[in-house]
């Protein structure tokens, strides 16, 4: 999953494209000069979803974008003139970088893993084990539409079709049915945690039609309270109003990481 990040300049078409040097970032202490704004949205994948992540907000808002690539060759793709590359893996970025970002900052996941749940596994504090486990069979009946994701995690959904891309995310109704919907698919999950397991949702909030993300407060609380809870099996989620993802683990103190 981790790579060596090389810092360089990319001249492409008569334009230059910034590429972050990750010593930089990694040498930064929290009290020095910031080297991230609060505003910025940070967006952690290069592919179809993050370069559409970037076309939208670079349109839909002014906040400055930075996406996190470990690929060069889709790095050279991403264009615009709010964004900023850092070539690295997404997850070595989020857990190396995490002590000089803002609560305010945004996190756009546009990866074909469980972003917060594999921050989550490496950013627990030292004294604490966790280990990676199945979700429990238990809550499938209990949720509208399920699939086998990676890594042992649960993809849920009140769809059985494909969505379009653009979908505006209505308070209360399929924009492809036009059916109502029932309780936002965050909510629902926050409900179904199974006999001795504890869950935390972090709910996607909708930045622009079909982009969403949570906050790195989000993560801040999350990272809290399953350190403060001691041991004992989790679910973790991250879902929007129609869809998510749900992944377990077991936290042991003083127990090895177990991956």
């Amino acid at each position: 999953m981790r790579q060596e990040s090389i810092p360089h300049v990319l001249c492409l078409a008569s334009a230059v494209y910034e590429v972050t040097n990750m010593s930089q970032i990694q040498k930064k202490k929290p009290d020095s000069h910031p080297l991230f704004s609060e505003d910025e949205v940070f967006i952690i994948g290069a592919g179809h979803f993050g370069k559409r992540a970037v076309e939208v907000l670079s349109s839909q808002i002014n906040s400055p974008l930075r996406v996190v690539e470990k690929n060069r060759e889709a790095l050279r793709l991403i264009t615009g003139s709010l964004v900023k590359r850092i070539e690295n893996d997404g997850v070595s970025f989020l857990v190396g970088s995490f002590h000089l970002l803002h609560p305010t900052n945004i996190i756009v996941p546009a990866v074909p893993i469980h972003l917060a749940y594999e921050w989550l596994l490496l950013s627990l504090k030292r004294g604490l084990g966790v280990c990676k486990i199945r979700v429990p069979e238990s809550i499938k009946p209990l949720l509208p539409h399920t699939w086998e994701g990676s890594e042992d995690s649960l993809l849920v959904s009140y769809a059985n079709f494909r969505c379009p891309e653009d979908c505006p995310e209505p308070s209360d109704y399929c924009t492809v049915t036009g059916k109502k919907r029932g309780t936002p698919l965050h909510a629902l999950l926050n409900d179904i945690a199974p006999a001795r397991f504890r869950i935390h949702v972090l709910q996607s909030r909708q930045l622009a039609p079909g982009v969403g993300g949570y906050s790195v407060g989000d993560l801040q609380k999350l990272l809290r309270r399953v350190e403060s809870g001691g041991e004992g099996k989790w679910l973790v989620a991250t879902a929007c109003k129609c869809h998510g993802v749900v992944s377990a683990m077991e936290v042991k103190i003083g127990k090895p990481i177990s991956f």
